[in-house]
């Protein structure tokens, strides 16, 4: 059973502009929608329930085959870099899906599937927020998207302030970008639990019990990915190193999934008024702050389990990602009949055009502004 959409939601600081034309047609095309998957089969939600099961047992499979042969110099490096590629690709298939409640029919079920996130170095509570909360509410948008936020010294939003090293951040992005699973698990999650200027600290509030659970699991993670294999006599400087390839290749792997459907020069990053307006509604805000990317390599068409299909999540997210080429198809269709901007483009495209972001962004500095 599909849910209802949860659309045009206005939190405290920020508003989209009111545009009831656009409402009218949102609930046409979920009308649309509805209609198009109309009894459809449900084998792909079955398939995606068989890989939740059988991903973890690669994952943790390798993890234990990389202990057996941690004699191996070549051999234990490669099968951690392997475990990188799993953990990111239970990320983009299925933990994507549990945060939104789909892997499973019920809630609870797709709550405690997290915790697996958990024990791949991950925090589900704060990414839960950031993501549900403030992503899927304000994509590209400066101070509520905080997933953007967390970029570092890589300047994403293009009417945000420079700082210097932002004018060098199209040499040093390809340095940065594989050290992104370092960032996440060693220091972002803490930087959302600890300090209080962060994006997601002014709209949520964060139980004690969430913070025990952090120190846990993070512990757990750094005793079997270091740890454990110290403990048992595999030299830690090869340690040290197969966690590297870990994080490195993980990294790689997630920027070509996160890199291509927001942050680029195709699509909208709006500023908000000193009311707390918006210039947009929330319909063509979605349309003009996200792109697809086309199913026309063997990446984007076997790997990114329906994740490509972005707008369509974005629009409606309480549909199955399953069904996501459906849903694509009738808002192609719907785009065409009204005039929005649907966008798709292959993965070298998008991620050329977010690397031309990154290069405008440097040229919008300041220099004279900001060392007076």
């Amino acid at each position: 059973m599909i849910k209802q959409p949860i659309t045009y939601t206005q939190m405290e600081k920020a508003r989209y502009l009111r545009n009831p034309n656009h409402r009218q047609l949102y609930r046409e095309l979920y009308a649309d929608v509805l209609k198009r998957l109309r009894n459809r089969p449900e084998a792909p939600r079955k398939v995606k329930r068989l890989f939740a099961w059988v991903m973890p047992l690669v994952y943790f499979g390798l993890y234990i085959l990389a202990l057996k042969l941690g004699e191996h110099p070549i051999l234990f490096p490669l099968l951690f870099s392997t475990m990188g590629i799993v953990s990111v690709l239970m990320f983009i298939n299925l933990f994507h899906d549990a945060v939104h409640n789909h892997v499973f029919s019920k809630k609870l079920h797709n709550q405690l599937y997290l915790l697996l996130f958990d024990l791949l170095g991950g925090n589900s509570f704060i990414w839960k927020k950031r993501h549900v909360i403030l992503h899927h509410n304000y994509p590209n948008v400066a101070g509520f998207d905080a997933d953007i936020e967390q970029s570092g010294p890589i300047k994403i939003f293009p009417h945000q302030p420079g700082k210097k090293i932002h004018r060098y951040q199209h040499l040093f992005v390809f340095l940065l970008y594989p050290l992104f699973l370092f960032n996440w698990i060693l220091l972002r999650d803490f930087k959302d639990f600890f300090s209080p200027k962060r994006t997601i600290r002014q709209f949520c509030r964060i139980p004690g019990k969430e913070y025990l659970k952090l120190i846990i699991f993070k512990g757990i993670f750094l005793s079997y990915i270091f740890l454990v294999p110290a403990l048992m006599g595999i030299p830690v400087l090869r340690v040290v190193g197969a966690i590297a390839c870990l994080m490195v290749t993980g990294s790689i792997v997630a920027m070509l999934a996160l890199l291509t459907p927001h942050a680029n020069t195709a699509n909208h990053f709006p500023e908000v008024g000193d009311e707390g307006d918006l210039p947009v509604s929330w319909l063509e805000h979605q349309f003009r702050s996200t792109n697809d990317l086309s199913v026309c390599n063997w990446f984007s068409k076997h790997v990114m389990g329906n994740f490509n299909y972005h707008l369509a999540h974005h629009l409606f997210p309480q549909i199955h990602s399953a069904y996501a080429p459906e849903v694509t198809a009738c808002i192609r269709e719907f785009a065409s009949r009204h005039g929005f901007p649907y966008k798709e483009y292959p993965l070298g495209i998008c991620l050329k055009l977010h690397y031309e972001l990154i290069c405008r962004n440097t040229e919008a500095v300041d220099i004279l502004e900001e060392d007076m």
